[in-house]
This record gives structure tokens, sequence and C-alpha cells, in this order.
């Protein structure tokens, strides 16, 4: 525990400003970003579908009650970037995918253990 806040939390909010940064990052859409999803297929303007993801994704992270759902749409994001890096043969790129994948599962783990959680707002 730092500060009297354990550690799964304190990576909770890693992820929370990585996404969020991420997102806004997506939403200025640098032109190599911008170049990427383009010649994977994707329309010009999907920079703005992933930074409304990403940044949802840190959104739901934020607040205890949505967690478990940002939990699930960052997996879900994970699967689908490795699911286009490994279509387009761009294996080099799947590396911090993997990481952050692995953060995510970790940051699951501590928070909620092996069960799915039973606070999740419906």
């Amino acid at each position: 525990m730092v500060l009297g806040i354990g550690w799964a939390t304190w990576l909770t909010w890693l992820l929370v400003a990585f996404f969020i940064g991420d997102g806004i990052m997506s939403a200025i859409g640098p032109e190599p970003m911008r170049a990427s999803f383009v010649n994977w297929g994707f329309p010009s303007w999907w920079h703005l579908v992933n930074a409304v993801v990403c940044l949802a994704v840190g959104l739901l992270l934020l607040f205890p009650a949505t967690r478990p759902f940002g939990f699930l749409l960052g997996f879900l994001e994970c699967f689908a970037v490795f699911a286009t890096l490994i279509r387009h043969g761009e294996y080099a790129h799947l590396p911090p995918g993997v990481v952050l994948f692995a953060v995510l599962v970790l940051a699951y783990w501590g928070n909620y253990g092996l069960k799915l959680p039973a606070n999740a707002a419906v």
C-alpha cells in the first residue's frame, strides 16, 4: 500500500491515465497514426472512433461502479488491435499491446480476483 491505497487501485489509475492520454492523442490524430489506420483499411476518420473508445475505457475505469465495464472494453480494444496487427502481418507492433493487455489482466485480478465483479452497475 502506498498512501493507504492498494497496488491494484494504483495500477488501475495508471491505466486511466494511459487510456485518457491515448484518447486525446487519437483525437488529435497525428499524421502517422491516421496513415496507419488508412493502410489497415479503416476510413480516414477512424482515429476519432479510436479516441472515443480510449476515452470511454479511461472514464469507465475511473469510477469503481463502472470499472468492470472499463476492463471489458479495454480487453475488447486489445483484441481488436491484435486482430488488426496479425491480419496485416505487423507482428513487431504486437509487444506493446501484449504488455497493455497484461497490465489490464493484472489490474482486473488485483481488483476482483478470478471472479466476475458483483458490484457492477447495471
